[in-house]
């Protein structure tokens, strides 16, 4: 009878152990440690680049093959309340294994478009959304409801950034992404992606620079009228990167599918390059689902690895 006991306590043992192998494995393929050794890793305050910066000090952070010479940069833009602290892991090591550098910019990330240009603000101004992301992006325009300074606007700590690397990460050759007339970025060897308010900012840029590639998942929703619904006039203005360089995905099931499938069409992305996204979203048990869980599921869930692989194409 002992013998018996023993036999079905070691059986219960295995079959619990079994139980927690195989729970652990799914977690592991649900939240793959990411590993990158392989990639020089440098990380730069945006004060160390540009000593008159005075807020949002979070270091940039760049990884890159040092055996790759002359490859694109993939320059990666949060959405709102995000920070480099925590980074799309999954999609940027696809980014690099496809050829690119990666630059995680740190940037004023809050308050979001939708938190400002909403209500009577918006209706008073249907340039809302246009004057905050231009501010934001240039920080060469007048918009008082943000506190951001030039020196806190997305390209000026760009630009900052790449003259800090060409002059103190020398193996980088940092230098051929500025234009050596005018100090300004090479667009045509970056490609910006970004995700909510940063695909939002991505989009935006598009307009204005011809970018090597724009990737915009679920890049934001802008309106210029609070009661309609319309969505905000800047979409329609003509997109200066190639439209077959512009790609954009969104969840049908995300609270704004509507009218991320409508901006997607009035940008002029053909067709072929947006991915209206249906897979089930990843569960974590460990946290409280979010308001919208469904936002952030193209740049989350590594299922769509084959689609950012499209996107990104090569960054030789």
């Amino acid at each position: 009878m002992e013998k018996k006991t023993s036999l079905s306590t070691m059986i219960l043992f295995i079959v619990l152990f079994l139980a927690s192998l195989s729970a652990n494995l799914k977690a592991q393929k649900v939240n793959p440690a990411i590993d990158f050794s392989g990639y020089k890793k440098i990380q730069v305050k945006p004060s160390e680049a540009d000593p008159s910066v005075k807020n949002w000090d979070s270091a940039h952070i760049v990884f890159y093959d040092k055996a790759i010479k002359n490859n694109k940069v993939l320059l990666w833009l949060t959405g709102t309340k995000g920070s480099t602290v925590h980074v799309p892991q999954s999609f940027l090591k696809t980014a690099l294994e496809q050829g690119y550098r990666v630059i995680a910019l740190s940037f004023i990330s809050t308050p979001g478009v939708s938190q400002v240009c909403k209500g009577d603000y918006l209706n008073q101004n249907i340039d809302c959304a246009a004057e905050f992301r231009r501010k934001r992006i240039y920080g060469d325009n007048t918009f008082l409801p943000i506190p951001d300074q030039y020196q806190d606007a997305i390209i000026p700590r760009l630009t900052e950034l790449l003259q800090y690397l060409s002059k103190n990460d020398k193996e980088g050759v940092w230098s051929q992404y500025l234009d050596h007339n005018t100090g300004k970025p090479v667009w045509s060897k970056i490609a910006i992606a970004g995700q909510s308010q940063g695909g939002g900012m991505a989009e935006f840029i598009a307009q204005h620079e011809s970018v090597a590639r724009i990737i915009s998942f679920s890049g934001g929703w802008d309106y210029s009228n609070s009661k309609t619904k319309k969505i905000a006039g800047w979409y329609s203005q003509k997109l200066v990167t190639s439209p077959q360089n512009v790609f954009a995905t969104y969840h049908v099931k995300e609270v704004a599918s509507t009218e991320l499938a409508e901006i997607c069409k009035t940008l002029h992305i053909p067709a072929e390059n947006v991915f209206a996204l249906d897979q089930s979203i990843v569960q974590n048990t460990n946290m409280r689902t979010p308001p919208n869980p469904y936002h952030v599921e193209g740049i989350k869930n590594p299922v769509y690895q084959p689609i950012w692989i499209k996107m990104l194409g090569s960054g030789l």
